[in-house]
């Protein structure tokens, strides 16, 4: 069940302006009744399943509220990065943002144990934790940064995508470089195993693997497509390392400062774009490989032994890293997730 609870460029902001109520000055500024608009920016392409969501979002929250509240979705990095839209979100400057968990990590730590691969191994388990304690107290902590998490969205399980070669075990990792997002555990696990973890801002990576300055790169599926990714990077590998999150943010200030019923409509409809993800999820991914495979890419399934190797490539960097980060949280998480082979590596 989902939960229920109650710094952008310069020349972006002169774009397309700051909001009413910029800088956090929100104060008593909404009254019952009061009209007012949302700016709600991701780095996801227009039409993936996560717009297809956040469409889904402003459609509700404009119904329920009888057209007072407008909210404007600013897909395809339009507003910057994920972490420049955490930081214009923390401000005021926008309203909301829905960014992977591995950025929201700079801003919360103990989101960071799901920088670690392998905890998850299907997107069902995964639900039953962040919909349940573990997760609500998760969002929780978010407050300290002035941010509000409305729920868990979804980005899906990450896999790779190389230019020159199909690369099936750990070891055929040496030496390639990968784009990775700024994330320390990501950049650690990836150098551990021998590859060079190259992090780039989204909006750079195409133009990078194109001119070769990375050698692949690692999203979900419906990431590196519609990105066009695939174009340069067509050799796909299920390896299936990380399970990505996203987080549906609002900045606590604008959140708290309206009223009951404004915020409840908010809620309800952040909850049921969160369904549509999910199911849309579950349901794209066999047309997207089908695409991939149709326009000359490959799509390589890992064997169970193939497989095995990578989540036995992982115990050294648990070991390494386990007491980096909030132990026990992490602890909690792999037990939920029935995750016994990282739980006995860190005990």
């Amino acid at each position: 069940m989902i939960r229920k609870s109650s710094l952008m460029a310069a020349g972006t902001v002169a774009a397309i302006g700051l909001s009413a109520w910029s800088g956090g000055e929100y104060g008593s500024a909404f009254a019952q009744g009061d009209s007012y608009t949302i700016k709600f920016g991701n780095v996801i392409s227009e039409g993936d399943t996560q717009n297809q969501g956040y469409d889904l979002f402003a459609e509700l929250v404009s119904e329920r509220s009888d057209g007072r509240i407008t909210v404007e979705i600013y897909p395809n990095s339009q507003l910057g990065g994920e972490r420049e839209m955490v930081e214009a979100t923390q401000v005021g400057n926008i309203e909301m943002t829905a960014p992977s968990v591995g950025v929201l990590a700079n801003f919360n730590k103990s989101l960071e144990v799901f920088d670690f691969p392998f905890i998850f191994e299907d997107a069902e388990t995964a639900h039953e934790v962040l919909d349940g304690e573990i997760g609500d107290e998760m969002l929780a902590g978010l407050q300290e940064s002035g941010l509000v998490g409305l729920g868990w969205g979804e980005n899906g399980f990450r896999n790779l995508a190389t230019v020159d070669k199909t690369v099936t075990t750990p070891d055929e990792m040496a030496g390639i470089k990968l784009r990775t997002m700024q994330v320390p555990k990501h950049i650690a696990y990836w150098e551990s195993i021998g590859a060079s973890p190259t992090p780039l801002a989204f909006p750079e990576v195409f133009t990078s693997l194109q001119q070769g300055v990375v050698d692949g790169v690692e999203n979900p599926y419906e990431l590196l497509y519609s990105a066009k990714f695939t174009e340069p990077a067509n050799h796909l590998t299920a390896t299936r390392h990380i399970y990505d999150p996203e987080v549906i943010l609002i900045n606590k200030d604008f959140f708290e400062n309206l009223s009951d019923e404004d915020q409840q409509i908010i809620q309800d409809a952040a909850d049921e774009a969160i369904s549509k993800i999910r199911s849309l999820k579950s349901e794209v991914s066999d047309e997207i490989l089908a695409e991939i495979r149709k326009e000359g890419g490959t799509v390589t399934e890992l064997s169970d032994a193939e497989r095995q190797a990578w989540i036995d490539s992982a115990k050294d960097f648990y070991k390494e890293n386990a007491s980096t980060v909030d132990t026990e949280m992490l602890k909690r998480v792999l037990e939920a997730a029935g995750n016994s082979t990282f739980l006995e590596v860190i005990q």
